[in-house]
């Protein structure tokens, strides 16, 4: 599995980034979590970031940042 968080490298989107290694870690999934920063990345998906992408698939978007439980049904695992 290839999870993107994408964003400015604001805190929004480090906190996303930060709960969703800690999901994956917590429940043993196989995956690879990405903290994409990259200027052209994040201005696709501006002024709605951070922008969680699950295997090309956008899962979530904007600043309203989903709890651990939330990360899990988005990832699939609940």
């Amino acid at each position: 599995m290839k999870i993107e968080v994408i964003g400015p490298g604001c805190p929004f989107c480090k906190i996303l980034c930060k709960r969703t290694k800690e999901v994956v870690k917590e429940n043993n999934i196989d995956a690879e979590v990405l903290h994409v920063t990259d200027f052209k990345s994040f201005l696709k998906y501006f002024p709605m970031t951070p922008v969680l992408i699950v295997d090309g698939e956008i899962r979530h978007r904007g600043k309203w940042l989903p709890r651990k439980p939330k990360i899990k049904r988005l990832l699939g695992i609940e």
